[in-house]
């Protein structure tokens, strides 16, 4: 079992969904020694937004009157490595907190390479589970803590459904994992 670790939320161990997307790893890989584990710390090491001219490489479409340059060309090749990495796994873990009510920057630029990318290659089912882990909104106002994560998880199932993920399975709270988990082993 291929198994893809993505955390996000800038505020380190101490978050909410760092901590249940080590625990899901944690549960995953001990019922399943074989598995491999690819972990990618999105806030430790983020990706650059996606200028112009990447948009254009990544997704065909490319200008020649701009030049290619060796940076430009490291950040496609970059590009194209992520999805692979996303395609290979039989299991995506990804913390996908509410950071000032959307996705963090960082896993924007993630998602931005991904869907520039799925949607140049054709969109093609992606076989995988994915455990999207949602924890982390705190905001306080006009809405009620539920009503934002319903709009942000929403946001979040369309853009994987688009990458062909058909299998999702959301967690808010740690105690949201433990069914999230025995419903992906029904599932596989």
């Amino acid at each position: 079992m291929n198994i893809l670790h993505i955390d996000s939320c800038a505020l380190g161990d101490h978050s909410t969904s760092r901590q249940i997307t080590a625990a899901a790893i944690a549960a995953l890989t001990a019922e399943n020694e074989q598995a491999t584990v690819l972990y990618r710390d999105l806030a430790a090491s983020p990706l650059s937004h996606a200028s112009g001219p990447l948009l254009q490489v990544i997704s065909q479409r490319w200008d020649a009157d701009i030049p290619m340059n060796a940076e430009l060309r490291a950040e496609a090749l970059q590009s194209a490595s992520l999805l692979q990495e996303f395609q290979d796994a039989d299991v995506v873990v990804l913390g996908a907190p509410m950071h000032n009510f959307s996705v963090p920057s960082t896993l924007k630029a993630w998602m931005d390479r991904l869907l520039e990318l799925q949607l140049a290659a054709g969109r093609r089912p992606a076989d995988l589970h994915l455990v999207l882990v949602t924890a982390g909104c705190t905001v306080m106002g006009l809405q009620s803590e539920d009503e934002l994560l319903d709009n942000h998880e929403i946001q979040l199932k369309a853009a994987f459904q688009f990458m062909g993920v058909s299998r999702l399975h959301l967690v808010r709270k740690l105690h949201d994992l433990a069914p999230a988990l025995v419903a992906f082993q029904h599932a596989a």
